[in-house]
């Protein structure tokens, strides 16, 4: 009878303790929304064009996995569209440069990375890096099409903008248009540059 009362008083004394604990009524794996859930958010976000909540929802992505690499891309894509100031070019070149370190044969990483170059004019840098993408990507289609624009003269931005015109003749280079936009993607000024490199007009 003893043995019995006292296993009633260790039952009593672990139902206590219980009763003290609050109940979610989830289980861990419930709690918050998973990386998949966040991604998914910002990829939603980023298509309907509310880049201020894709850049939100991605970074939520990143801090619940910060291994993922797509999630970087994400946020990269968001910060380049959602204003082309200097700040948002050098936060999406360093989520592309984080992507790509993550998982070199992440073929939009490299894209990514070479559109930032591209905006801010540095065409040389970005087509090595498209060089590498394609070295790296198992010769991904994308990638070597947007090489292919720089061997055909036209060079145009993730959104459509064309960035530079150059011109041939003959096979020989007789001149060539930078293209600047403001932060919304309005073409300001258009600079023409003969072989020589030297200014030759501007239109604003």
């Amino acid at each position: 009878m003893k043995k019995n009362f006292g296993l009633y008083l260790i039952l009593f004394a672990l139902l206590l303790c219980s009763c003290g604990q609050p109940s979610t009524g989830r289980s861990e794996e419930d709690e918050g929304p998973t990386w998949q859930e966040q991604y998914d958010l910002g990829v939603r976000y980023l298509s309907e064009g509310n880049y201020e909540e894709a850049i939100i929802a991605f970074t939520a992505a990143i801090e619940i996995d910060p291994k993922r690499a797509p999630a970087y891309v994400g946020r990269g894509d968001a910060y380049v569209l959602s204003g082309e100031t200097e700040e948002n070019l050098t936060a999406a070149q360093a989520d592309y440069e984080k992507a790509i370190e993550l998982d070199e044969m992440l073929a939009e990483a490299y894209l990514g990375l070479a559109d930032v170059y591209i905006r801010q004019g540095e065409y040389e840098k970005a087509l090595e890096i498209l060089k590498q993408g394609l070295e790296k990507c198992k010769s991904n289609q994308e990638i070597f099409e947007k090489i292919q624009q720089f061997n055909g003269g036209t060079i145009v931005d993730k959104n459509g903008n064309t960035r530079k015109s150059i011109h041939f003749e003959n096979g020989e280079l007789i001149e060539y248009w930078l293209y600047e936009y403001d932060e919304t993607g309005n073409n300001i000024k258009i600079t023409n540059y003969n072989a020589d490199e030297e200014m030759t007009d501007v239109e604003t």
